[in-house]
C-alpha cells in the first residue's frame, strides 16, 4: 500500500488522488464535527464551498429536516442554526437531520477528497475506525490535510502521522510516497505523548483559545471515543455504503 500526505489541498492534482482513498483531516473542528454529528445520529454531512452554497442548498430541502452549520473565522455564521463546535452537533440537533456543513478549510479539503475513488473524514476522535476502514478498502492512500487559509497546520499534520505511524504499524506492506508523509510521522512522535498540549500551542489552537473554545481543543485531542467512520457517497458524508 502506497501512502502519500498533503500538508493543504491546494495544488492536489487528479493524479495525486484518482484511483486512490482519500482521507481528509481537519482536526480543528470539521472533520471532528463531521464524526461526532454522525455519531449522534445525524442522516448525512454534505460539505458545501461557501456561505451562499450553503443557504441555497437549505432553500431546495425540507427545512425540518435540515440544520445549516459552519464558521467564518472560527465563529456561528448569522443565521446558521450551528457553528463549527462538535458539543453543538447533540443528538437533539442532529438526529436524523442533513447537516449542511460550510467551513473556512475542513469543507474545501472534503470536497477535494471526494474526487478520489474513496474518501474517508478522519480525526483523532475516530481514527482507530479511520484505519480499519482504510485496511479493509486496501487501496493506495492519500491523506489531505485541510490545514489553515492555505497553509500548514500543526494539528491535522500530527493527525496525519498517527495515522502513517498506525498503517505502517499493521500487517500489510506499506510504502510512504513522499516527504510529507515522513515529516508528519516525526512531528507525530515528538509530540504523541501530550497532543492535546500540542493542539492548545498549534496556530488555530491559540486562536479557539482566544475565542472561549478551549472545551472544543481539548476534545479534539481525545484519542478514539467514536468507532465510526464517516464515508464520502455522492457528494455526502455518511455512515451507509
Amino acid at each position: 500500500m502506497n501512502i502519500r500526505l498533503f500538508f493543504t489541498p491546494a495544488g492536489i492534482g487528479d493524479e495525486q488522488i484518482n484511483g486512490r482513498t482519500a482521507v481528509v483531516i481537519d482536526i480543528l473542528r470539521a472533520t471532528t464535527v463531521a464524526a461526532v454529528a454522525l455519531g449522534n445520529g445525524a442522516r448525512e454531512i454534505i460539505p458545501v464551498a461557501n456561505l451562499g452554497d450553503a443557504t441555497s442548498l437549505r432553500e431546495k430541502l425540507d427545512r425540518t429536516t435540515v440544520q445549516l452549520g459552519g464558521e467564518r473565522e472560527g465563529r456561528k455564521v448569522d443565521g446558521f442554526d450551528l457553528g463549527n463546535s462538535p458539543f453543538e452537533y447533540s443528538p437533539e440537533a442532529v438526529e436524523n437531520k442533513t447537516v449542511i456543513l460550510a467551513t473556512t478549510n475542513g469543507s474545501e479539503a472534503m470536497i477535494k477528497g471526494g474526487e478520489a475513488r474513496h474518501c474517508l473524514s478522519c480525526a483523532f476522535v475516530n481514527l482507530s475506525a479511520t484505519l480499519d476502514k482504510i485496511l479493509e478498502i486496501n487501496n493506495d492512500v492519500s491523506i489531505i490535510c485541510a490545514g489553515n487559509k492555505g497553509g500548514f497546520s500543526l494539528e491535522d499534520a500530527l493527525c496525519g502521522g498517527m495515522l502513517v505511524d498506525r498503517l505502517l504499524a499493521s500487517d500489510r506492506a506499506m510504502e510512504l510516497d513522499n516527504d510529507a508523509a515522513f515529516v508528519s510521522r516525526g512531528l507525530y512522535h515528538k509530540h504523541k505523548d501530550n497532543l492535546e498540549d500540542a493542539l492548545h500551542k498549534s496556530d488555530h489552537g491559540k486562536y479557539l483559545d482566544s475565542l472561549g473554545f478551549s472545551k472544543d481543543v481539548s476534545f479534539c485531542a481525545q484519542e478514539d471515543n467514536l468507532s465510526i467512520c464517516p464515508v464520502w457517497q455522492s457528494g455526502r458524508l455518511t455512515l451507509l455504503e
